[in-house]
């Protein structure tokens, strides 16, 4: 399930894993000086790819994440992985992402500020090939 240190979905590190974004600096939500819904705005119309999880890119904290990173992971394009768990970081974004995207479910995938889908959607674009294509 969802419980922190749960083994079963640990990817085996070839390098140095990339950095998880943090949306403040780490004060909870003392913190947050602009709603979430804004810092989730400007964060995925300044990245191609970003892809909202459970857990990180090196430990996700469910299946369903876990997927949509090996699927990512399988086009060699580069992308940003954001923590919803992280409330330290990313204070109320659980919630926030499923308001501004209006869907939802966790994982979410945006490519070039557009939300593109979830778990299911994603595996589905690659088994056609299209997730691949939209990447390169």
């Amino acid at each position: 399930g969802n419980r922190r240190g749960n083994d079963q979905w640990l990817f085996k590190q070839r390098a140095p894993p990339k950095q998880e974004i943090q949306l403040t600096p780490g004060k909870g939500a003392d913190d947050l000086l602009v709603p979430m819904e804004e810092l989730i705005d400007s964060l995925v119309k300044s990245k191609r790819v970003v892809a909202f999880i459970k857990g990180t890119r090196t430990q996700p904290e469910c299946g369903f994440s876990f997927n949509v990173l090996n699927l990512l992971n399988g086009t060699q394009a580069d992308y940003e992985t954001v923590n919803v768990l992280d409330e330290r970081h990313n204070p109320g974004l659980r919630e926030a992402i499923k308001i501004y995207s209006d869907w939802p479910t966790i994982p979410q995938v945006y490519i070039e500020g557009e939300f593109v889908g979830g778990a299911d959607i994603i595996q589905e674009m690659s088994e056609s090939g299209e997730l691949k294509k939209m990447l390169s």
